[in-house]
């Protein structure tokens, strides 16, 4: 069986998570979050975003994170800007809707939101006065649902707007650790955690059996408010993680200082950057196939021009999901009957074996 790209979330964990988690097994923990692992994985969590007066929680899924930030940081008839091709607007099926916030879609472009872009929805409320949901808040990703990294003057550019109308700002980090050991990327998850009102760092792609981490700022009025909020919606969410020592020793186990590196990276940040390398190589062995990327990106996430014909074969051995070209994107695929194959690498891809895509992808060029 060829290696599959399919996702970053196929295996299990990284060996030193689940040692933790063996070695801890045993232990009889106070429950719901409330102890010692989660405490000291929240502080070395504020140690590593240098913010020490954070708040941290664990919630169990990227979707439920994503509910309890938006829900925390706005009011009932206020609802989060993010774009057409954001991960709540096309892969959360109405989660965010369902707990009473609309989402405010913006036309950019490639999941990636521009203050351009959000600039007609803030004009329309405004406009429009109480019979508009009220902008409260923006939403990206990082990487985008397309595979953009931000770029710190992007980045920057969102937060400015966002706080210059009194809106919060919010980083989903599902794939935070690629972002940010992204080839040439000058975001910092420092930099990140002084100027967002919330983000979050992701378990569940990178490295953990489940799991996210909740980050929120108590600077801003919304972020106050958000904190205060945040047990009581969690609870009705129902979110609430009767274990939540799990969340907590892996996340412990993934920012341990033993198990930095020699560049003080860690572990964390070390299985996005093996994760991001096999993704540069697979990128390069498919151009040199002759197949043209949606966009270069140093991210985990690589996605390809390719026939239906070709989809079918990379779908069947390597588990590429396939998808059409996303309503934004419309115009590139113009040349012909073209769809996008997207190509996700993980901590645990072997980079030994992408020479077997490279193999099939010039086959099919030749």
């Amino acid at each position: 069986m060829y290696q599959q790209y399919r996702n970053d979330y196929s295996e299990g964990a990284a060996d030193a998570v689940l040692e933790a988690l063996a070695r801890t097994n045993r232990e009889q923990c106070v429950g719901y979050g409330a102890d010692e692992h989660c405490a000291r994985a929240a502080e070395l969590i504020r140690a590593e975003v240098a913010q020490a007066d954070a708040y941290v929680t664990f919630v169990p899924g990227g979707t439920p994170a994503n509910i309890l930030a938006i829900t925390s940081l706005t009011e009932e008839f206020e609802g989060p800007i993010c774009a057409a091709d954001a991960h709540p607007t096309i892969h959360e099926t109405g989660a965010i809707e369902a707990h009473g916030r609309r989402l405010l879609a913006t036309r950019d472009a490639l999941g990636r939101l521009t203050p351009q872009g959000a600039q007609p929805l803030w004009d329309a409320a405004r406009a429009n006065g109480a019979a508009t949901t009220r902008p409260g808040m923006l939403y990206l990703s990082h990487t985008s649902e397309l595979g953009h990294v931000y770029t710190r003057a992007e980045f920057d550019a969102l937060c400015d707007w966002a706080h210059e109308r009194d809106l919060a700002a919010y980083v989903d980090g599902a794939r935070m650790a690629s972002g940010i050991m992204a080839h040439d990327a000058d975001l910092t998850i420092q930099h990140i955690a002084q100027r967002a009102d919330a983000f979050t760092l992701g378990g569940t792609k990178n490295g953990m059996l489940f799991g996210e981490a909740l980050v929120v700022s108590p600077r801003s009025a919304r972020g106050r408010r958000a904190i205060e909020r945040l047990p009581y919606l969690t609870k009705r969410a129902g979110q609430l993680t009767a274990k939540g020592r799990v969340m907590g020793v892996q996340f412990e186990a993934a920012f341990d200082p033993a198990h930095c590196d020699e560049r003080s990276h860690a572990l964390y940040w070390q299985l996005a950057a093996h994760a991001n390398a096999c993704a540069v190589e697979l990128a390069r062995q498919m151009e040199a196939a002759g197949f043209a990327r949606l966009e270069k990106t140093g991210g985990n996430q690589q996605f390809f021009w390719v026939t239906p014909a070709e989809a079918t074969r990379f779908s069947r051995d390597f588990g590429a999901e396939v998808q059409p070209a996303p309503e934004t994107l419309a115009e590139r695929a113009s040349h012909g009957e073209l769809v996008l194959a997207r190509f996700v690498t993980s901590w645990a891809t072997d980079m030994s074996r992408i020479d077997e895509l490279g193999a099939i992808a010039r086959e099919l060029r030749g």
